[in-house]
């Protein structure tokens, strides 16, 4: 469920005493279980007593839970790197981790004068000088949404609200709607976003497939209305050829309407008053709230509150009119879920976590960005019309601090982090369409699908530390710095289309992503900068399109911003880490034929539950 605020850019909140590191301390949700202080740790300290010794390598090289020494020969003239992982869906807390330090062999990247106190303290960083930025901790209204759809057939189910199957003999119920034509049908309400009111639409493009409606009253449609049918006509027909590029990877959305018990109330060609076309309904979303866009699950579904019983997405009448890239590509990333929950929760019953839906959605908007002409220049309102914009604040923080939260902001940036990266490691479109059909959900769907398009076996600790290594350096043809489109076996996966200008094949393309371009660089709102390795350049020379240089600063904007994911210098730095995060670290140069580094916990930890992995550059 797409939601992109005006404005994405976040302080963080927890900081340590030290003053190094912030974390995002999110309140539960789905798939998101914080740790606290009195939970035990996964392995205990006192095991940490052998001496690792490993040749060093192009492989990620794991620190076994054993490990107090690591001797890693054969390094001369490398930089050592290192990833601390969190492969749990729980936050790490930082008093969990190990931490690390050259102890020969090398020069350490920072003096590291001392060990931070590992005592926090709740203390809200001064940023009077950035205007609305939204916080971390605010939830996203989609999940609110999200968690409505699930509520709701809980309830009719609770209540006992199971209809009868339809006699297939009985009268249809579709209507025969022309343009112009008014109907009724539940709307939720975007104040609340847990409540529905019944308005009036207007029909205003009736095609074979879909049918795009307006609200009467809504106040851009009165305003203009031959602007507005216009506008609603282009959002029509690139929707449509969209949704068919879209459902040859993803597969179809629902064909039935179903009862809360998942019993089949009657087929949607026959039971829904719009048939099986695809419903697309234009109201005033985001004066009252931040939604551009929106589906509701509950829809495939007989008497349940708020069902229009149908194929139904819904669209903020707005972006429609006033920016129709932002438009075409949110319709794909909604409507995209209503696939998915039928592919995943209906036909496989299985119930995802948040963060995997958004992931889904936001691959469709990868994906699909060139069949729109969308370039990665392209802003409105202050927010890319590409899910790339997204990348600068996994880069600074998301990606580690908050990782797939669940409910947050924030899940969209590291969600799409990962999402991104999977894409092009992994075979583009071939990846796209394995882990959008399998019969699996979450982390299970991944894995299964990476097995699927690379052949090899992955685990979750694996596929981080993989990951983790292709965001230490700039590299090419490695993870972000490989074009996902260049993979053998594509054309197995290319769909023919045809359109006004002629047939055409579309290809799906995922362009190289250079994590460590000006486009996806960052402004230092934590201030770490005395603790980072990162190259800085001066703010200026952020792009129009990187979400940072949009931001309201009221004209005081920084001076300085920062390129590619950022990295910790040293090892001894510590700072609680979101589910299935990586916090990224310098260790230091080699200046011998081998290096060891020393591993130890906080003081007064009893243990640690990180996965700890070093890379030799």
């Amino acid at each position: 469920m797409n939601f992109k605020a005006r404005n994405l850019i976040a302080p963080l909140f927890a900081l340590l005493l030290a003053g190094y590191l912030a974390s995002c301390d999110a309140s539960s949700g789905s798939g998101f279980i914080p740790i606290t202080p009195g939970q035990n740790p996964d392995h205990s300290a006192s095991e940490m007593t052998k001496t690792q010794t490993v040749a060093a390598s192009s492989q990620p090289i794991t620190v076994a839970t054993t490990t107090k020494t690591l001797v890693l020969t054969g390094a001369a003239g490398k930089t050592i790197y290192m990833a601390r992982s969190n492969i749990s869906n729980a936050e790490l807390n930082h008093a969990y981790s190990r931490l690390a330090k050259i102890t020969s062999g090398g020069v350490s990247a920072s003096a590291e004068k001392s060990a931070l106190s590992f005592q926090e303290e709740e203390n809200e960083i001064e940023a009077a000088i950035v205007s609305g930025f939204e916080t971390d901790l605010e939830n996203d209204p989609h999940a609110k949404i999200w968690k409505l759809s699930m509520d709701n057939v809980k309830k009719a189910k609770a209540q006992g609200l199971i209809s009868k199957s339809l006699d297939p003999g009985s009268q249809s119920a579709v209507k025969n709607y022309a343009v112009g034509d008014t109907e009724t049908f539940w709307a939720l309400n975007p104040k609340t976003l847990t409540s529905f009111t019944k308005r009036t639409f207007k029909l205003l493009v009736s095609k074979a497939d879909y049918n795009v409606w307006v609200d009467v009253n809504d106040q851009y449609y009165t305003q203009g209305t031959d602007a507005f049918a216009t506008a609603a006509q282009y959002l029509g027909t690139n929707f449509i050829n969209g949704y068919g590029l879209t459902s040859h990877l993803y597969g179809q959305p629902s064909d039935k309407i179903y009862n809360a018990d998942d019993s089949v109330y009657g087929p949607m060609s026959t039971a829904s008053r719009t048939g099986e076309k695809i419903n697309m309904m234009l109201y005033d979303m985001l004066t009252d709230a931040k939604v551009y866009g929106f589906v509701y699950h509950g829809d495939i579904r007989h008497n349940t509150t708020g069902s229009n019983e149908g194929r139904f997405v819904y669209m903020d009448s707005q972006t429609t009119l006033n920016t129709p890239l932002e438009a075409y590509s949110t319709a794909q990333h909604e409507f995209s879920h209503t696939i998915s929950y039928n592919q995943k929760t209906m036909i496989h019953k299985k119930e995802w976590t948040y963060w995997y839906g958004e992931l889904l959605a936001m691959m469709c908007e990868d994906m699909m960005q060139a069949y729109f002409v969308i370039n990665d220049s392209d802003v409105d309102d202050k927010l890319g019309n590409t899910p790339k914009t997204r990348l600068s604040s996994a880069n600074y923080n998301h990606e580690w601090a908050c990782g797939l939260t669940g409910q947050t902001s924030a899940t969209y940036s590291a969600a799409f982090h990962l999402g991104a990266w999977l894409v092009r490691k992994f075979g583009g479109p071939k990846f796209i369409k394995e882990i959008a059909t399998n019969a699996y959900v979450d982390f299970d769907s991944i894995l299964a699908a990476v097995k699927a398009a690379s052949g090899n076996d992955y685990t979750i600790a694996s596929l981080l530390q993989e990951k983790a290594g292709d965001l230490m350096v700039e590299q090419n043809n490695a993870g972000f710095n490989q074009d996902g489109a260049t993979y053998p076996g594509e054309a197995d996966y290319t769909c023919a289309y045809t359109n006004s200008t002629g047939s055409h094949t579309y290809e799906y393309p995922v362009t190289a992503i250079n994590l460590w371009a000006p486009f996806y660089g960052w402004c230092d709102l934590s201030k770490y900068a005395e603790n980072i390795t990162n190259t800085s350049i001066p703010f200026s020379q952020l792009p129009n399109a990187n979400v940072y240089k949009k931001a309201d600063w009221k004209g005081n904007p920084p001076t300085t911003a920062y390129l590619g994911p950022l990295k910790f210098k040293g090892g001894k730095g510590a700072a609680q880490i979101g589910p299935y995060g990586s916090m990224l670290f310098k260790l230091g140069e080699v200046t011998s034929t081998s290096v060891t580094i020393e591993f130890s916990v906080p003081q007064g930890s009893a243990g640690f539950s990180d996965t700890i992995t070093i890379y030799a550059k």
